[in-house]
């Protein structure tokens, strides 16, 4: 599985971190773990995590429910793709925004939103690193337009970096242009602050009153 590594989070987040504090890129959940292994909490006790695919919430240490967010929304359901050599979005790529939008804007999970654009192979890379850069802002553009505020978003373009096919560039150009349409995407990355269960209070230990001595008559 892909993931992004998200050096601006914790600014956008508001959270603070200890130097040592990385991000669990190979982890099964992807919360931000310090260098001992511990999750990452920020000032209000809540748990900081970068993805939500994964069936078992670590931080938690539960398993997700169907009202979850990261359970509501699949990879699939969070890429939209671009014709060649294009940064415009089309009408099916626009409804599918229109329903992550709308789960975004009901949660109360999500912290910000990370927009990441790619593009394919063909062409020089400092072009394709613009393309993407430009796929990303597009669909910033449109988010903001059903509600999703500008200053929760970060966006980034990678050019042909993360590459999801595997084509032959040996292929005729417009084969290799069909083999390569899952590259030219854009991928809608969710930063969410999970609240950290509330530790059971200690049960104290009260001293017993000391046994009174018998009454002599």
């Amino acid at each position: 599985m892909i993931t992004i590594r998200k050096a601006s989070l914790l600014a956008a987040v508001g959270v603070m971190l200890v130097p040592a504090a990385v991000f669990a890129a190979d982890a099964p959940h992807d919360i931000v773990k310090d260098a001992r292994g511990n999750a990452v909490t920020s000032t209000d006790g809540n748990c900081v995590i970068t993805q939500w695919e994964a069936k078992y919430d670590e931080c938690n240490g539960a398993k997700m429910g169907k009202h979850d967010i990261r359970s509501r929304l699949s990879k699939e359901e969070r890429t939209v793709y671009f014709d060649f050599n294009k940064s415009t979005l089309n009408a099916k790529e626009k409804k599918k925004l229109d329903e992550v939008s709308k789960i975004i804007l009901d949660s109360k999970e999500v912290e910000n939103v990370d927009i990441v654009g790619y593009a394919d192979m063909i062409g020089k890379a400092s072009y394709n690193k613009k393309l993407s850069l430009r796929r990303a802002e597009t669909v910033k553009a449109y988010l903001a337009t059903r509600g999703l505020k500008t200053r929760k978003v970060r966006v980034e373009g990678l050019g042909a970096t993360n590459s999801v096919t595997h084509c032959d560039p040996k292929l005729e150009r417009k084969e290799l242009i069909a083999c390569l349409a899952a590259d030219r995407r854009v991928e809608i990355e969710l930063n969410i602050i999970n609240a950290v269960p509330a530790k059971a209070p200690a049960k104290k230990h009260t001293a017993k009153a000391p046994a009174k001595a018998p009454v002599k008559k």
